[in-house]
């Protein structure tokens, strides 16, 4: 689970959704939370712009009465005593008082009067007029709110040039209804928007990590020495530089490892002339001479070139194996009887180091196999156990049938092995702390077994032995 909370995909589903949350979040706060506010401060810049355009207009009047019907407001133009000189909204335009020459009577209302209402054509001057003419006092331009349940109105006055004073009047409304009805619409938009986000993020998820896993199966069958990869390019200029430098290095460490196995096998197999010569006059000259210290001498000459020629034959095994040189013969064989062969041999040669191989062996079980390897991997893993044999000098060796498989185990009581060494235990001239180094035997059992497609593997608890085990099928 660790591992896939760390994968690119889920990095990418994981930030996408945060995105389409933060999105969904601001759209909820300025829909609902701030509309209201937003709603006002907009409709103030916009009514400040109206008495910009009634500043400069020539015909005032039929300016009043455009911006007053296309934005429905009440515009009054008064002088500084609360007469009205010119009106209009969005029902009633073109009033002038007769004060100025343009309507039927005087002006019934007067800005220090109680009392505010018009007879026949006269306009009255809205109740809180008072109020707005002390809020504006000596200023400018005035602009403030009254709220009231229904949403309240937006007020603005500003004094002209001439002295007269320009007041306006709009409703804001009220901005709770649509923010009921926006509610509903948002949250169906944030489930769908959600829904549909989730897809987009799954898919752009595996869209983006599909590469880089691709690159990452690549490079770890790199690392398991299979060079003769295709890497899939065309996704982005990234991928393709990152798979073209793959590339680059696959062949060049194909070649490193090719040339390494060629020098390997070429020197395990020029060292097995002259091996053979030192081995042959060693012989000769324990064999002439008769005194005992020559003898002894020469014993070691040959001892030490057996142990120089196995390791020989078996750089030579390994590098053949590693390098695919060597072919398989497959046919149905006595495995039993196999086993049964190479622990008698080993018996024979332990009985001087008092070491006893125990076996049970079940009779005529048959695998699908090469002989000559297979009898290989049996003398390399009885050979590890004699090496490793615990206090009771026993090697156990079993062959029993496990379902539709035949199943072999070679186990020592030795000192076992660690479980930070167990993954290790197969690689060449792995050197534990306290087995010390495993040489080639173990990687060469691996590179067959392999081969065979077989099942394999070591259960090992320190103090307590060790046991490699492998399964071939039955045939």
């Amino acid at each position: 689970m660790k591992h896939k909370t760390k994968s690119i995909g889920f990095k990418l589903w994981i930030y996408f959704t945060l995105f389409a949350a933060v999105i969904l979040a601001v759209l909820w706060l300025l829909q609902t939370v701030f509309l209201q506010n937003l709603y006002n401060s907009m409709q103030k810049y916009q009514i400040s712009k109206i008495a910009d355009e009634i500043c400069r207009a020539e015909n005032i009047g039929a300016e009043i009465d455009a911006l007053a019907a296309d934005n429905s407001i009440l515009i009054l133009l008064t002088d500084e005593d609360g007469n009205i000189i010119y009106s209009a909204d969005e029902y009633s335009p073109s009033y002038r008082s007769d004060a100025h020459g343009h309507g039927g009577g005087q002006n019934p209302y007067r800005a220090g009067e109680t009392q505010n209402w018009q007879e026949q054509t006269y306009r009255r001057l809205p109740e809180h007029y008072n109020d707005f003419l002390e809020k504006l006092g000596a200023d400018s331009s005035v602009c403030y709110t009254i709220d009231r349940e229904d949403g309240g109105t937006l007020v603005y006055g500003r004094r002209l040039s001439d002295g007269n004073i320009l007041y306006m009047n709009t409703a804001l409304g009220a901005v709770g209804s649509a923010v009921a009805i926006l509610r509903v619409q948002l949250c169906a938009v944030t489930f769908l928007a959600l829904l549909i986000g989730l897809f987009i993020a799954v898919w752009i998820a595996k869209r983006f990590s599909k590469p880089v896993a691709e690159l990452s199966e690549q490079s770890l069958k790199m690392a398991n020495g299979d060079f003769d990869l295709e890497f899939n390019k065309g996704f982005c200029s990234e991928t393709d530089e990152l798979a073209s430098s793959l590339e680059y290095a696959a062949a060049k460490i194909a070649e490193t490892d090719r040339l390494r196995r060629d020098l390997l096998a070429n020197v395990s197999h020029d060292l097995r002339t002259p091996l053979t010569m030192i081995k042959g006059y060693a012989e000769l000259i324990r064999d002439l001479d008769g005194s005992a210290d020559a003898g002894k001498d020469a014993e070691i000459i040959i001892r030490e070139s057996n142990r120089l020629s196995l390791l020989v034959n078996d750089i030579l095994d390994y590098s053949k194996l590693r390098s695919g040189a060597v072919s398989f013969k497959f046919e149905r064989i006595d495995i039993s009887a196999l086993a049964k062969k190479t622990a008698e041999q080993f018996s024979a040669v332990c009985r001087s180091e008092g070491v006893e191989i125990v076996t049970d062996i079940a009779p005529q079980k048959y695998v699908a196999a090469d002989a000559r390897r297979i009898e290989q991997v049996f003398y390399n893993l009885i050979s590890n156990a004699v090496a490793h044999v615990g206090e009771d000098r026993r090697v156990y060796a079993a062959v029993t049938e496990n379902g539709g498989f035949i199943r072999t185990e070679i186990r020592d009581n030795g000192s076992g092995i660690s479980d930070d060494e167990l993954a290790h235990i197969w690689d060449r001239y792995f050197t534990s702390k306290k087995r010390g180094s495993n040489g080639l035997g173990l990687s060469i059992v691996k590179e067959i077994l392999t081969a065979h497609n077989a099942r394999f593997g070591v259960d090992s608890k320190e103090g307590e032995g060790s046991v490699f085990w492998f399964e071939l099928k039955k045939v």
